[in-house]
């Protein structure tokens, strides 16, 4: 395999002949100083890998933790954690929003810890924790867990949000007056 960096775009030359484009996407904050995880992201450990369906794996990368995004393209964006290992954040075909709209809900220039301190106690709890617990608000589970994939919960009005724990299974999490009123798989 052959790599060619060509107008932009890295040309991957596949030993079969098969060319493939992956075009560079242009994000603000590749390269940039002072930028931090806006949610609590859940990554696969092993393979330093997370995806943008926001599959619920068992690491945790905490909210507000400072990363620096080395790249962004069609397929996939690389952050390294500070004082940490690099990632991979892969994008997904359902992927809805267009990558930069979809990654300044994931990171941003900014994240403020304070407003965690005003939330109720099972919202903070599940928050630091990386997890969802009934009672919480529908902002303290998408701090703790991120928000849910846009194709398998279109509207974040919905009383009920779906998560994937992996490729297969599902986690479902139900809201009744704006509170977790039911989790399940």
């Amino acid at each position: 395999m052959k790599s060619v960096i060509s107008g932009g775009a890295l040309v991957l030359v596949l030993a079969a002949g098969v060319v493939v484009f992956a075009a560079e996407v242009d994000y603000p904050l590749v390269g940039a100083s002072g930028v931090y995880t806006l949610v609590n992201l859940h990554p696969d450990e092993q393979r330093h890998r997370l995806y943008s369906v926001n599959y619920q794996q068992s690491g945790l990368i905490p909210r507000c933790s400072k990363v620096a995004i080395e790249s962004v393209d069609k397929r996939k964006m690389t952050f390294r954690l500070e004082g940490g290992p690099e990632y991979e954040y892969v994008f997904h075909n359902s992927l809805r929003d267009p990558i930069p709209k979809h990654l300044d809900k994931v990171f941003g220039k900014k994240c403020d810890k304070a407003s965690v301190e005003k939330m109720s106690d099972v919202d903070r709890k599940g928050i630091r924790a990386g997890t969802v617990l009934p009672g919480m608000s529908k902002r303290g589970v998408t701090l703790a867990i991120g928000y849910p994939p846009e194709h398998a919960t279109p509207s974040l009005d919905s009383d009920v949000w779906t998560y994937w724990k992996n490729r297969f299974g599902k986690l479902k999490v139900t809201f009744a007056n704006g509170k977790v009123s039911e989790i399940s798989d």
